[in-house]
């Protein structure tokens, strides 16, 4: 792979370039003024329903990824045009995209986090299972395992590459037209849900990047870019590996000062973690822990140890960037021939800090508070699944007056207009499912507890 080609802007609807790196940076402000952005400030980080402002939602954590990808791109930059592998004119595009795609790497992602996705994983298998018969529909379609595992293995990741491509509408089917590397830089896993979801040393196979109705827009994107391993198989676009890199850090640390705040976490669990995995000898990371140990905050603070917290994850930031930046230039030919399986931050010196915050993670998501509201995010995902795959396969949702016809016109008018516009598949019903997931899946956490009370007639 190389650069001249990767960083060749290109769109799915024609556009006149004549600034690489302006159309680049109009990637930014097109995601910042979409809606569904602004839907992340209303969904589940670690804590869902969550009343306390100083807490991190999906947005905050997606601005702060974007904050440190911005960081890391452009240290990563000047390395690459000390190293002669970046035209010098190509500065500041690498910092752009992975600006953009720090934003939306989590925008497909349900309401209550990553167990919204299970709850769809489970709901989907089980609802096959009772309306196939030998994998055919009760409309009479053969579904092919890809269509069925799209939505029984469904994936937040494929689900922000569909939004972003197709939902978001605009004028067509281009969604957000966002440029083919913002759109490379998302696909962790650039698998099908066939290929996908599987466990072997090639991170990029851990889940899966587009669904059967996306296949088409993801080739071409791949094709454009020329994003092949000398084998001519399709490998990660290397950013990846740097967005991936400042999600983990971001959430790695993020995550605890929010524990800390709920009064969950203390500071001498946090010492402990840290202290059992680093190495003291190294000057650096003895002066990260030293940071714990002297708090230079005035007496009366009423809680010194939360400034303790906020100096010693500004200094495990910079320590974890830099780290991440060496370690991508180390492994450099590897990931330009699309041959690297790692994961940079655990390839990294720093790998020590993720596997401390690891085990305090653990104790974050046992939780009660946490706990009990996941088990009410089943309930209302659940039903909600329920009523509207019920309703919008039911001829009964054009007949005025009946509930599946009032539950049809509840579901996003955009997307039931991008349904009879724009079909993803001659398949009726995977068309229906989709539109269902798709208003699903676009939902705050607090819109889907309001709507979930309102079919139940829990409030109205």
């Amino acid at each position: 792979m190389k650069w001249d080609k990767l960083l060749d802007v290109e769109y799915f609807r024609d556009k006149n370039i004549e600034n690489q790196l302006e159309e680049l940076k109009k990637d930014s402000s097109k995601i910042i003024f979409s809606s569904a952005f602004r839907r992340l400030q209303n969904k589940t980080q670690i804590y869902p329903l969550e009343s306390n402002d100083f807490v991190r939602t999906r947005l905050t954590h997606s601005i702060e990824v974007s904050t440190i990808a911005q960081i890391i791109g452009n240290k990563v930059e000047k390395k690459l045009i000390e190293m002669e592998e970046l035209p010098k004119e190509k500065k500041g595009m690498i910092e752009s995209i992975l600006k953009a795609a720090s934003l939306i790497h989590d925008i497909g992602n349900p309401p209550f986090g990553h167990y919204g996705e299970f709850i769809i994983h489970d709901f989907y298998t089980k609802y096959f299972e009772e309306k196939f018969e030998n994998n055919v529909d009760f409309y009479g379609y053969p579904w092919s395992l890809e269509e069925r595992y799209d939505f029984e293995k469904f994936e937040g990741n494929a689900q922000a590459f569909r939004l972003l491509k197709k939902l978001q509408y605009l004028r067509d089917e281009n969604g957000l037209n966002l440029s083919f590397q913002t759109l490379a830089t998302i696909i962790k896993y650039p698998r099908s849900s066939t290929e996908g979801c599987i466990k072997n040393e090639d991170p990029s196979y851990k889940k899966f990047g587009y669904f059967s109705s996306e296949k088409e827009s993801f080739e071409k994107i791949f094709d454009a870019l020329e994003i092949r391993n000398k084998e001519n198989e399709i490998v990660r676009y290397p950013l990846v590996y740097l967005l991936e890199a400042a999600d983990d850090i971001a959430y790695t640390i993020a995550d605890i000062e929010d524990g800390c705040k709920k009064g969950v976490l203390g500071l001498g669990i946090i010492k402990e973690k840290l202290f059992k995995y680093c190495d003291i000898t190294r000057e650096k990371e003895k002066e990260i822990l030293e940071s714990l140990e002297v708090i230079e905050v005035d007496l009366d603070y009423p809680k010194p140890f939360e400034i303790a917290i906020q100096v010693a994850r500004k200094k495990l930031q910079n320590f974890m960037m830099d780290s991440v930046v060496e370690t991508f230039i180390e492994y450099y030919d590897e990931i330009m021939e699309g041959n690297y399986k790692g994961e940079l931050l655990k390839n990294s010196k720093a790998c020590w800090v993720e596997h401390a915050f690891r085990e305090l993670l653990e104790i974050l998501i046992s939780e009660k508070e946490v706990i009990k509201l996941e088990v009410a995010g089943d309930a209302i995902i659940r039903v909600l699944l329920k009523e509207f795959t019920d309703a919008v396969a039911s001829p009964n949702r054009e007949i005025v007056g009946t509930k599946e016809q009032k539950l049809f016109r509840l579901i996003s008018s955009n997307y039931r207009f991008l349904m009879k516009k724009y079909p993803d598949s001659e398949n009726k019903l995977y068309n229906e499912l989709h539109l269902v997931t798709d208003f699903v899946c676009g939902m705050t956490d607090s819109y889907a507890l309001d709507l979930y009370q309102a079919i139940t007639a829990i409030k109205y």
